[in-house]
């Protein structure tokens, strides 16, 4: 595919996963607000231990099919309808372990509850086997215009299911009628989506070509699933449940930011990136290009989330979550490094470099487990700098692989980010200076627009002055939906042209 018609099909999809990814954290976000009014920190705590448990059995089912049928240069309906049935073997295999494994995990936890809403939470792992296959075509033909409006529709069902329960003074299975409901939902609709029926045969040729790989990025995905619920796991043996309800909130607000920046961008790139592997000259030219997208929306969202975290928490959730507001903060002190960390599997898929991206999740797993471990003792605060810690120092790793991968140097990879954290850094100072500044004139609704009107006009004006090269270069690798007159003001407005 020539260069320019793949940058354009790659700025497209990024621009229907934003929508994709913009709408459904919205919806998800406003019925997460709303539940957590209704529900206490135990009810969210439960039900984050066992998420974490079957998202663990869910990214098994996958078995790396998804990326495998990306990646893949030629992928005929053999080899679909072998990657759809292994898919739901497995799936239907993990469900069935779920419910032997819920009585153990609940004794372990110490918690009667877990048991039932683990078993009932299990249908998300058949649910998820059913629509990989289909998800991952669609992905592959650019088909995310299709993919976002299915899952606007599937989280406005979970939504629905939520509301149902709460009617029904159904308390903390609210939360699992919605992450059910939506799952459910969302592989019926990619169904809807791509009408292919798979045939009733299998391939072990198939198998045997996709093992090798798919193997590697399951232990990926295993590792990233323990990963992202490894701390709550830790903190709900260390801490009262309570705290894993604190720690859920925290993270909530931070991963609503990385939903809504970095996964569509990771969808999209994923795909490009792929179509690049032969090159590497233009898939070093395209990593630089989707990290100065991401860093140019994921910094000031996390350094102006940070400064406005003691007003914002309060209000959305209430009084009662007001020990997250610090966890947050610290949080947000991992943007640099998210940033640089969310890109690496694309760009390692891209160049079948499964075997560095297994390590690299297992180091940071191994450093989440052990900093979790330590931290936990000092309070549910030293957990979040301990999380914190452990992805900076994991940026070397990072460094190493991209530049075994396709020769970009570290050095470069840093000064992508450079011009947008540094501007979100400076603009958190006028915020900050000013933050006694009307206590009790303004409503806080008011007080808020304030802080965020102020941040966002200092980091534009920051970026502007000492970020020139930086905006020129997001220009240019925008170019396909950018007309040329307006790109030669920018060029002008920045004094230099596009790196």
């Amino acid at each position: 595919m020539e260069e320019k018609t793949l940058r354009k099909k790659t700025v497209i999809a990024f621009l229907w996963c934003l929508v994709r990814s913009g709408f459904e954290q919205i919806i998800t976000f406003i019925i997460f607000l709303f539940l957590s009014r209704m529900l206490t920190p135990d009810d969210f705590g439960v039900v984050a231990l066992a998420a974490g448990i079957v998202e663990i059995l869910r990214l098994l089912s996958w078995a790396g099919l998804f990326e495998a049928i990306i990646r893949a240069p030629d992928l005929d309906e053999v080899a679909a309808d072998t990657a759809f049935w292994t898919s739901v073997t497995i799936g239907c295999l993990l469900a069935g372990l779920v419910l032997v494994l819920a009585l153990p995990v609940a004794r372990l936890f110490g918690q009667p509850v877990l048991a039932p809403v683990i078993r009932t939470m299990s249908l998300i792992v058949i649910a998820s086997s059913l629509g990989i296959t289909h998800t991952g075509r669609l992905a592959r033909n650019f088909g995310h215009r299709s993919l976002a409006m299915r899952a606007l529709a599937a989280n406005i069902a979970g939504g629905l299911a939520a509301l149902a329960v709460i009617l029904a003074k159904g308390g903390m299975w609210a939360l699992v009628a919605q992450r059910v409901g939506a799952e459910i939902m969302q592989t019926a609709a990619v169904w809807v989506a791509l009408p292919w029926v798979p045939k009733l045969r299998f391939s072990l040729v198939e198998v045997r070509r996709m093992a090798g790989f798919g193997a590697r990025i399951t232990v990926v995905n295993i590792i990233a699933g323990v990963h992202m619920r490894v701390q709550e796991a830790l903190v709900g043996l260390r801490l009262p449940v309570a705290a894993v309800g604190t720690l859920r909130i925290a993270n909530r607000l931070t991963e609503l930011i990385q939903q809504m920046v970095f996964l569509p961008a990771n969808q999209a790139t994923m795909v490009a990136f792929s179509r690049l592997q032969a090159e590497p000259a233009n898939l070093r030219r395209a990593y630089l290009q989707a990290l100065r997208l991401a860093g140019l929306a994921a910094t000031p969202c996390f350094i102006g989330l940070a400064c406005i975290g003691p007003r914002l928490v309060p209000w959305l959730f209430g009084s009662q979550w007001t020990a997250g507001v610090p966890v947050l903060q610290a949080l947000c002190l991992a943007v640099v490094p998210v940033t640089v960390l969310y890109f690496m599997p694309p760009v390692l898929v891209a160049v079948g470099d499964a075997g560095g991206l297994a390590w690299l999740s297992a180091a940071n797993l191994g450093l989440g487990v052990a900093t979790t471990l330590i931290a936990a003792s000092h309070g549910i605060l030293a957990v979040g700098i301990g999380l914190t810690v452990r992805s900076w120092l994991l940026m070397p790793a990072c460094f190493f692989l991209l530049n075994r991968a396709t020769g970009l140097p570290g050095p470069s990879v840093l000064a992508a980010l450079t011009a947008p954290a540094g501007a979100a850094a400076a603009a958190a100072i006028p915020v900050l200076a000013i933050r006694s500044w009307g206590n009790g004139d303004l409503a806080v609704p008011l007080r808020l627009a304030v802080d965020i009107l102020l941040f966002g006009t200092a980091y534009c004006g920051f970026l502007l002055l000492f970020g020139r090269r930086f905006v020129a270069a997001v220009a240019e690798s925008l170019t396909p939906l950018i007309p040329a007159r307006l790109q030669a003001v920018l060029r002008r407005l920045c004094g230099t042209q596009a790196a």
